[in-house]
């Protein structure tokens, strides 16, 4: 018997055995009664949800070539699976277009990269992206090492560290060699 090519005995022989799911909070209620009545006490003080218009500042300009579709063809296998350039798994999930949710973020701000291109933008799963907001673009000396660390690097992977968690992101090489003419450039 067999399961995609491998044979029973090598899937039983190379079985590792998956961690436990976390265990999910329990908050009982002591009064569920209690806790309906201040509720709706709460929601009937609770003022209504209002909006207003404001003006901000939104990007106006973009590349010749749309970021997210150059990605989407950069990042996808030849087995149909687009790839996260940070943790290097397939993207979570597929939208209902069949085409997978990934989140295009921009390599480094303004100040390094001011002129508009497609290859200045990472693919990123959703996870990974929110890292990378949090650990690298909020933070001028990780973009500055981040810079350094592309400008100088020899090949397609470049060392980065996600708050306590150090990881590399790893470009194709046309993406990388692209990087590289865009930052000795800006």
């Amino acid at each position: 018997m067999e399961k995609r090519g491998l044979s029973v005995s090598d899937v039983v022989n190379n079985w590792v055995p998956q961690p436990a799911a976390p265990e999910f909070p329990d908050r009982p209620l002591a009064n569920p009664e209690r806790r309906q009545k201040r509720t709706g006490e709460q929601l009937a003080d609770s003022p209504a949800k209002n909006y207003a218009k404001r003006e901000r500042s939104v990007r106006t300009t973009s590349g010749a070539i749309d970021p997210t579709t150059w990605l989407r063809s950069q990042y996808t296998n030849d087995a149909d699976q687009m790839i996260c350039q940070i943790c290097k798994q397939e993207m979570p999930f597929r939208k209902r277009d069949g085409s997978h949710y990934f989140e295009k973020k921009e390599l480094l701000t303004r100040p390094y990269l001011p002129k508009e291109h497609e290859s200045q933008y990472l693919a990123l799963c959703p996870l990974c992206a929110a890292k990378y907001d949090e650990f690298v673009k909020t933070d001028d000396k990780a973009m500055q090492e981040l810079r350094d660390a592309i400008l100088q690097g020899k090949d397609c992977e470049v060392p980065i560290a996600l708050g306590g968690e150090k990881t590399t992101i790893r470009f194709v090489e046309r993406h990388f060699c692209d990087l590289k003419v865009i930052l000795k450039k800006s």
